[in-house]
């Protein structure tokens, strides 16, 4: 009896151990459960960005390609243009005296001017007598 008694005893104890050991291992599968959801919404979260980032990617690389084609367009055009410029000034004598001419003196002022701090600086440099030139002339 007394073996009866102390094997029911021990098959309790081990009854109670498991239930025990049952319930913190359910509680780890399910705290790894919410780990796992979590993992996967940051995983989805980084292939959206990722996916972001690529489309970003491939839309800054058209727009390299076009602003270099636009910036080898402008150089092809600013060197046909010189070059109708050295040309132009080859062939007309009189284009040529007035290409290698001074700038007239209001013109030479308007690009030496100095940096005012306020608007009321530009009027003190302005003289009272004189009339303001036409930008048209």
């Amino acid at each position: 009896m007394r073996t009866l008694a102390a094997l029911t005893l021990l098959l309790l104890s081990a009854v109670l151990w498991l239930h025990h050991k049952n319930g913190q291992l359910a509680q780890a599968l399910s705290e790894a459960s919410a780990l796992s959801a979590n993992q996967k919404a940051a995983m989805g979260a980084l292939e959206t960005r990722l996916a972001a980032a690529l489309t970003l990617g491939r839309d800054n690389g058209r727009a390299q390609v076009a602003l270099r084609q636009r910036l080898d367009a402008a150089g092809t055009h600013a060197a046909r243009r010189e070059h109708t410029i050295t040309r132009l000034l080859h062939e007309n004598a009189s284009l040529r005296r007035w290409y290698d001419a001074e700038l007239p003196d209001a013109v030479r002022q308007l690009h030496q001017r100095p940096g005012y701090a306020s608007a009321g600086d530009d009027l003190q440099r302005l003289s009272a007598g004189e009339p303001v030139p036409d930008a048209g002339q």
